[in-house]
């Protein structure tokens, strides 16, 4: 059941204390309570961005983060943005280019625009529709969007470069633990009908049906021991509540586990990067995820701890079907595991329906290294084509022979290994020829690299 919660957070420079409820999205504070309507209910599942706001200077999509999740951070909209009656220069930019016709997706496109700039003041036009990928427009045309933003690059808008600190949390810990042990002691106490939540991006998205309730999450965020990206002595560690953007970033997974940064580009768009975790993609169990094939190719162990106890498993052993995996409701993903291994080379590579903003068809992950110009270690995995995640182990057995007669016998291997459905988005036929094909890709970019 829903319950009242004092919040505090900066909204547009300001110190706010107010009270909103348990099962309120941030959204719903925004446009019910504070009547700030500029970010707008489009599609619910944060593909369009029309509902894009800045939270500690990322843009996030407010349909998909609990109103206190922005307890103690610094929250921005479009009604913040310009200096009094003076536009922003990206507001200016807009309205002289034609940017803006219907209003409904635009807010949204400058704040996501207003953050990368804030991170590239001169921004390439490929950075901008980068920047842009979490935000859909149906009307105005993107080569007006974007000639707008590239306008606006590099212009000072006269704001001190030091934000407004937010005030202290509010939020008791029962909903937001600040500590793991406080996180575990919840999980314990409130039993199975509690929930865990970090970025939302799935589990927010269900909640619009009803089921979880929203009133039943527990807030992972402000839990420090989940998050971080080590170098240990034998291994690199990703804390479960590391998101997608923060891994793209990362000079180890680049070094140690290349495939896993790859996958992260390619979900979602900025929005659901800033939001969605490792720990999340791995909870959901889905086996298109696409953070879950790096994870095979790269040997990965699971960390899971409870209240009383701790256990490690392979990345394989978590899954137990569709949607299923071995984790009990009184259990964390606390972090993930990556082996070093010198000289790997990494690649993942998928299909959808389109370039971004989609579910995977298929996916592949593969995994090298050589050897006086040979393979002589191979890792490969597939993702949405069989219940779970799945290691091709006869086409890593290929592979190891070298050569184009070894590639062509592990792409015959591979297609026979994988074990896909028709559904709505592809049919078995496909999935199955593009296997090989994908596999095919990845191991001619990893042997040419």
């Amino acid at each position: 059941m829903a319950e009242p919660l004092d919040l505090a957070f900066a909204l547009n420079g300001r110190p706010l204390r107010l009270r909103v409820r348990s099962d309120q999205r941030l959204l719903d504070l925004l446009r019910e309570d504070l009547r700030l309507t500029g970010a707008k209910e489009g599609c619910g599942k944060g593909e369009c961005g029309a509902c894009t706001v800045l939270l500690d200077g990322q843009p996030i999509d407010a349909c998909l983060t609990m109103a206190y999740q922005a307890d103690g951070a610094r929250v921005d909209t479009i009604e913040g943005l310009a200096d009094g009656a003076a536009l922003h220069p990206l507001q200016d930019a807009f309205v002289e280019l034609g940017g803006v016709q219907c209003g409904i997706c635009i807010p949204g496109m400058v704040l996501a625009a207003r953050a990368l700039l804030a991170r590239s003041p001169r921004a390439s036009y490929d950075e901008i529709r980068a920047g842009l990928a979490g935000n859909l427009c149906r009307c105005t045309g993107y080569t007006k969007i974007f000639a707008a933003v590239a306008r606006a690059a590099g212009v000072d808008d006269g704001r001190p470069s030091a934000p407004a600190p937010a005030p202290a949390p509010a939020v008791p810990g029962y909903l937001r633990p600040r500590t793991l042990e406080e996180a575990l002691e919840i999980l314990a106490q409130r039993g199975a009908g509690t929930r865990p939540l970090a970025g939302g991006t799935d589990i927010l998205v269900q909640a619009k049906d009803g089921r979880p309730d929203r009133a039943a999450l527990v807030d992972l965020t402000a839990v420090a021991e989940l998050r971080g990206i080590e170098e240990r002595a034998e291994h690199v560690y990703v804390g479960a509540a590391v998101t997608h953007s923060e891994m793209i970033e990362s000079a180890l997974l680049k070094r140690w586990a290349p495939a896993l940064p790859e996958a992260c580009a390619v979900i979602g768009g900025p929005q659901i990067r800033n939001r969605g975790t490792l720990g999340g993609n791995l909870a959901n169990a889905s086996p298109a995820a696409d953070c879950v094939p790096p994870l095979y190719a790269a040997d990965a162990v699971v960390e899971l701890v409870s209240i009383s106890a701790r256990r490690e498993l392979p990345v394989e052993e978590f899954f137990s079907g569709p949607r299923r995996s071995v984790l009990e409701p009184d259990e964390l993903i606390v972090g993930v595991r990556i082996p070093k291994r010198p000289g790997v080379r990494a690649a993942f590579l998928r299909l959808g329906q389109r370039q971004a903003q989609a579910i995977s068809k298929v996916s592949v992950a593969a995994a090298l290294t050589f050897k006086d110009g040979r393979p002589d270690w191979a890792r490969v995995a597939f993702g949405a084509v069989a219940p779970t995640v799945i290691r091709a182990r006869a086409a890593e057995q290929a592979l190891l022979a070298g050569g184009p007669t070894g590639l062509r016998a592990a792409v015959d291997a591979a297609r026979e290994e994988v074990r896909p459905i028709s559904d709505l988005r592809s049919t078995l036929d496909y999935r199955r020829a593009m296997a090989g094909v994908l596999l095919e890709r990845a191991v001619r970019k990893l042997a040419e690299a």
